[in-house]
């Protein structure tokens, strides 16, 4: 079946046309027959032609769509129909960042495609396992049950390929293992995973909170951020776009969020290179913390798997965020770890194996695509 995944920002639209059969899934064996990006956005059902053009008129037989935010009512990836299509809408008050982007790509596919079946695959469906002692906030019971205001995660479509990418390569499956799986680029999350389910993960009710990010703040003191409202007179929608796209890396090193831009400044003997090396030093003992946090949470680990654009190319970064841990069981062979090998491999042979596994969000949500179209059982 040929699968056109989207993937909708607000000025960008991400699209993969995969060739998916159960067969493929098994074998781990299927085909990318396109994949690219319209930037600059006019309007979706514009992108949209354009991304026909660059599929040079394949017939597409399915569509999936990456929806960043569930809430607690889908826990698995779902045909839409008018339903599914309106509580996605109810849940864009979560997330008016991502999902109301999603749901106009979904609209200008089902206009030109309105015979396919579209599927949603959600980024917070994989953390739906989260214990209630881990999603709840310290605030009154009401919050969490009229307001629905809790830990949901995010990256949970990467985090759920990549925990099962290692027990596939290791014959096994990701209910024989505890991982800890570190998505890095610039948005950042962890996430405890004991026996194939999500325990705990960084990101919270919206994927501000937790690490630092390329541009996010991660976790901040809300009385500072009341502070700010409140004694600096700072509008709060302004803060919300700064602590969204003026914090993390770039607000701290005020140079860059991108992880390379400071390995570079931070060799030069200059004012900038103090600044670099803070938000670069930050970044790794957010990471290291959590880290250490979920070994708590389920006792040791099996594993450690990094994975994303930072987690995945910045052996530096890899190396620094597991100096120190060596008591927890937690290190990196240098040459191993410095090896420019671009696929799955095996970085520190510590008594917690450490691991790089690269990402494939478009490949999973082409897969559970296929899955919800079929009836095939969740991987």
């Amino acid at each position: 079946m040929k699968i056109l995944v989207l993937n909708a920002g607000s000025s960008s639209l991400k699209f993969n046309l995969f060739e998916v059969t159960p067969e493929t899934i098994e074998e781990n064996s299927e085909r990318v027959l396109a994949t690219g990006a319209v930037e600059r956005l006019a309007g979706m059902s514009d992108a949209l032609q354009s991304v026909f053009r660059q599929t040079d008129g394949a017939v597409v037989e399915a569509v999936g769509h990456r929806i960043v935010h569930g809430g607690d009512r889908f826990h698995e990836s779902v045909i839409i129909d008018d339903g599914v299509e309106k509580e996605i809408d109810d849940l864009s008050v979560l997330a008016p960042l991502h999902n109301p982007h999603n749901l106009e790509a979904y609209r200008a596919a089902r206009e030109h495609l309105p015979n396919v079946p579209q599927v949603a695959v959600f980024d917070t469906a994989f953390h739906h396992t989260l214990p209630p002692r881990a999603y709840v906030y310290g605030l009154p019971y009401e919050y969490l049950t009229e307001k629905k205001i809790r830990r949901y995660g995010f990256h949970g479509i990467s985090h759920r390929y990549v925990s099962w990418r290692f027990a596939q390569l290791h014959g096994k499956k990701r209910g024989d293992y505890r991982m800890i799986t570190c998505h890095l680029g610039n948005g950042c999350s962890v996430c405890a995973i004991d026996r194939g389910h999500s325990i705990d993960t960084s990101m919270g009710f919206t994927p501000l909170e937790g690490l630092i990010m390329g541009t996010r703040s991660g976790d901040v003191d809300a009385g500072a951020v009341l502070h700010l409202i409140t004694h600096e007179r700072q509008d709060p929608r302004q803060l919300l776009l700064t602590l969204n796209g003026a914090s993390g890396l770039k607000g701290i090193s005020g140079i860059s969020n991108d992880m390379r831009d400071l390995l570079r400044e931070a060799s030069a003997e200059n004012e900038r290179a103090a600044r670099a090396e803070l938000a670069i030093d930050a970044f790794c003992y957010r990471v290291r913390k959590y880290i250490g946090t979920y070994l708590a949470a389920m006792n040791g680990a099996d594993a450690l798997i990094f994975t994303g654009g930072i987690g995945e190319n910045a052996a530096v970064i890899r190396s620094r965020i597991c100096d120190g841990l060596g008591n927890l069981g937690i290190a990196v062979d240098s040459a191993l770890n410095e090896d420019g090998s671009r696929g799955p491999r095996e970085i520190g042979r510590s008594k917690i194996p450490v691991w790089v596994v690269p990402t494939d969000e478009e490949l999973l949500i082409a897969r559970d695509t296929l899955r919800c179209i079929l009836k095939i059982p969740h991987e």
